[in-house]
This record gives C-alpha cells, sequence and structure tokens, in this order.
C-alpha cells in the first residue's frame, strides 16, 4: 500500500505541475484565443489532462497493477511540450525584455519557471514511480 501512496502522490504532483503550467501559458500572449486565460478552450484542456492523468491512477488504486505503466506513457507523453514550452517562453522572454515590455517578459519568466518546475516533477515521478519493486520472499 506504501508503493499505491506513493505513486498517487506523485501523480498528484505531477498532474499539478502541468495544470499550473497551462495556466501559465494561458496567461501568456503566447496562448490563442480559444486557449487564453478564462476561455472554454483552456478548462477544457485542464479537464483533459486531468482525465488522462486521474483515470489509470484511479484503476490502479483497484489494484491493476499494469496501469502503472499506462500511467508512467501518460507522463511521458505530457512531458514531452514542456522543453517546448520552456524554450518558448524563455525566448519570447528575452524577446519583450528587448522590447521594453517588463509585463509580458515577466509572465514569460513566470511561465518559464512554472514549466521547469513540471519537467522536474514529471521526471521525479519516473525516477520514483517506475522503481522495480522488492519481490516477497528470502532474499
Amino acid at each position: 500500500m506504501k508503493s499505491k501512496n506513493s505513486i498517487g502522490k506523485w501523480t498528484l504532483a505531477a498532474l499539478l505541475g502541468y495544470e499550473f503550467t497551462l495556466l501559465a501559458i494561458s496567461v501568456t500572449p503566447a496562448a490563442g484565443k480559444g486557449t487564453s486565460f478564462g476561455n472554454p478552450g483552456m478548462w477544457q484542456n485542464m479537464i483533459l489532462i486531468a482525465a488522462f492523468y486521474l483515470i489509470p491512477l484511479v484503476f490502479y488504486y483497484l489494484h491493476i497493477e499494469a496501469m502503472r505503466y499506462i500511467l508512467a506513457a501518460v507522463i511521458i507523453f505530457w512531458t514531452v511540450p514542456l522543453p517546448f514550452f520552456i524554450l518558448i517562453s524563455g525566448g519570447s522572454f528575452f524577446y519583450y525584455r528587448l522590447q521594453g515590455d517588463s509585463f509580458h517578459s515577466l509572465l514569460f519568466l513566470a511561465a518559464m519557471g512554472i514549466a521547469l518546475v513540471s519537467l522536474l516533477l514529471q521526471i521525479l515521478w519516473c525516477v520514483n514511480c517506475l522503481r522495480k519493486t522488492k519481490k516477497h520472499g528470502f532474499i
């Protein structure tokens, strides 16, 4: 049960990190009109991501051990865009900084920082939750 609780906590931390990244990106000018903060597209994206993380977690808690690997695939799939978020936010930060627009540059800096933390959480999920479990036996 300790393993299940650990995977649950790491999954929720990774999910929250990704949700905060989506919120941060939706506040910046890089968000499209349909995904800017408060629009239905933003909420749909957040619900979709939450479903991708939480549905396998629920089945994992229902003692379907294979869901741990499905959850790992989901985590890895949603980790792929994070470096692009970081690069785009970093480039946009410097662009707006050179333009003298400190407000937008700070928005991109915050989005980049949140995306970095989210990337770290996703990587830590993989490190902590995909370790081999100890077999019960004499050795």
